[in-house]
């Protein structure tokens, strides 16, 4: 018995400098905000990636509808058309439109312009691709000032 008594006492011993270093609390603000830190740049880039993504979204769609609205007034006017949506992507984006491909199409016998835009490059994330983050945008407008009858080869 007094055997035990002896291990029990070395055991006592040997654990109290491990309890006193587990009690103690010096440190914990750096380790908490070393834990911290990483875990709230992700989230901030996530944020400001998003926010990017959008705002070149809906930049496009507004460039797009801009530029068919104008040619469309102007009698299927593709130049005006053109220079509307560079001017709107230059400003709102930069120098990050030369990336954007714009398709304007004039249809006589319908009276009509439509457009198309659409940034395949925009963003490429590891392991996600560029799939996710495409920028797409199309409008579709009816040239104006015209006599509204049916369209050539409807009848």
């Amino acid at each position: 018995m007094f055997k035990g008594r002896a291990s029990t006492r070395k055991t006592i011993a040997f654990l109290q400098p491990i309890s006193r270093w587990h009690s103690d609390q010096r440190g914990q603000g750096l380790l908490e905000w070393t834990v911290a830190l990483p875990l709230f740049l992700l989230l901030c880039a996530g944020i400001t990636f998003y926010a990017w993504t959008w705002w070149n979204q809906v930049s496009a769609a507004a460039a797009i509808h801009d530029g068919v609205y104008i040619a469309a007034i102007k009698r299927g006017d593709m130049g005006a058309g053109y220079g509307r949506i560079r001017e709107m992507l230059n400003v709102s984006v930069g120098s990050f439109s030369d990336q954007y491909s714009i398709r304007l199409t004039q249809s006589g016998g319908m009276r009509s312009v439509s457009g198309e835009i659409s940034n395949p490059q925009s963003v490429k994330l590891p392991f996600l691709g560029r799939r996710l983050f495409n920028i797409r945008a199309s409008s579709f407008q009816r040239a104006e000032r015209f006599y509204g009858g049916p369209p050539q080869g409807w009848w």
